[in-house]
């Protein structure tokens, strides 16, 4: 016979494991767009128990990302500077130029940020662990949901318009004869100085190196995206969970043991004090990626928007709708992190509202005592500062888009 005390450190054991399994789940589930791609492109992070294989692997393709962006940036600055006198050509050919750049760099950012990401990683399937309640896990999941949704949505723009523009646009343009010469258009006009890149096999070879090259950019702005909404929604959820905890100070409805409220008091600071040193690590990670966004975004919806311009005028329909999905998928991109930003701002105004209209008349003396320093942590405000020059805020993304098409005008303007 299992007595009563033996039969509940069974159900005890059973429940420890279908949470363990359930969250694990769960985390899965919420990071998986974000790590596949970064994993594809090498600059998902290498643990100690890696194996020899993945190792390879990722320093491989982290020498071949860094030759593809080489090969797009130097070939294409020769042609603006060696061979192209036509101010609108060397436009049309520094749009894409800038792309790679602008995710070359978020790409050396990301590999720099090693370290930080794999602390992330650990704090973040800590509090997994951490999660009981069906409460907890539900809000947990939500926001799990909205970043999943997001990303996938970054990443369905940004591959099909990118796609669309190594492929589809100067495949549809054909072959353009000029006098006695043949020119076969190419995603991203270069000089080779060692070689004519318009001759057989030579232009199938470029065509093909520019595809990979335009995936491998595409790669890094989806992983990038992918990854900033999984460790700010993650942030957005645990604050939701330090909310319950500090509504039930009072109540403890939500408590499976007898504790005191000094004890719950306690609870809540240790919540608190994690929750906040993890925005300020997802904050290390990407403050100096999102000024690179927002400086990229400016420079690429001001170029995209008079490429729309340029297209109208040549009544190029397909050029048109690339150009124009390429518009919105860098604003909506750059939407993201600003929206992030902002879910992460109210998310911390919401904990200070929580905590100044708890019931702490219903407390003893000593207990209401410590809930000011408390509220005092809960009123300093949660942002993410893009280089430590702006927020990230829908504001400022109104901002940016004003800044990017008075910049168009001037454009426009003076060519």
């Amino acid at each position: 016979m299992i007595g009563p005390e033996m039969r509940q450190l069974e159900e005890k054991k059973s429940r420890v494991t279908t949470y363990s399994d359930r969250n694990e789940i769960a985390l899965n589930y919420s990071l998986k767009i974000g790590r596949g791609i970064l994993r594809v492109i090498g600059a998902w992070p290498l643990y100690k128990d890696s194996s020899n294989v993945e190792k390879i692997y990722s320093y491989s393709v982290n020498f071949f990302c860094y030759f593809l962006f080489t090969f797009i940036l130097v070939p294409g600055l020769l042609r603006i500077f060696l061979i192209e006198q036509n101010t609108r050509i060397r436009l049309k050919i520094f749009g894409p130029l800038c792309t790679c750049s602008i995710n070359a760099t978020k790409y050396s950012i990301l590999m720099t940020r090693g370290k930080k990401i794999k602390e992330c990683m650990k704090h973040i399937r800590e509090d997994w662990k951490r999660v009981i309640l069906k409460k907890d896990y539900e809000s947990m999941m939500s926001h799990a949901k909205v970043g999943r949704t997001l990303a996938v949505m970054s990443a369905s723009f940004i591959y099909g318009a990118g796609m669309s523009y190594r492929t589809i646009l100067p495949l549809s343009k054909g072959k353009i004869i000029i006098g006695n010469l043949t020119i076969r258009p190419i995603a991203c006009p270069s000089y080779f100085v060692i070689f004519d890149e318009q001759k057989s096999p030579a232009y199938e070879l470029v065509f093909f190196g520019q595809f990979l090259a335009g995936f491998a950019v595409y790669s890094v702005a989806c992983g990038v995206c992918g990854l900033a909404t999984f460790l700010i929604m993650h942030a957005c959820g645990q604050f939701e969970i330090l909310m319950r905890m500090m509504r039930d100070i009072v109540d403890g409805k939500d408590d499976t043991n007898d504790t005191d409220p000094d004890t719950r008091i306690a609870e809540v600071i240790r919540h608190q004090i994690r929750s906040r040193n993890f925005v300020k690590q997802v904050e290390e990670i990407l403050q100096y990626m999102c000024m690179v966004e927002i400086l990229g975004c400016t420079s690429l919806v001001c170029l995209v928007l008079y490429y729309v311009i340029m297209e109208w005028e040549n009544s190029d329909t397909t050029g048109l709708v690339t150009y124009f999905i390429f518009l919105l998928s860098f604003a909506f991109n750059m939407f993201i992190f600003c929206y992030m930003g902002e879910l992460l701002s109210e998310q911390g105004i919401k904990v200070g509202i929580t905590s100044c209209t708890l019931d702490w008349n219903r407390l003893p003396t000593k207990s209401a005592q410590s809930l000011i320093l408390i509220i005092l942590a809960s009123n300093h405000p949660i942002k993410i500062v893009a280089g430590k020059l702006m927020d990230m805020s829908l504001t400022n993304f109104n901002n940016i888009i004003k800044t990017a098409v008075g910049y168009f005008n001037i454009l426009r303007s003076s060519i």
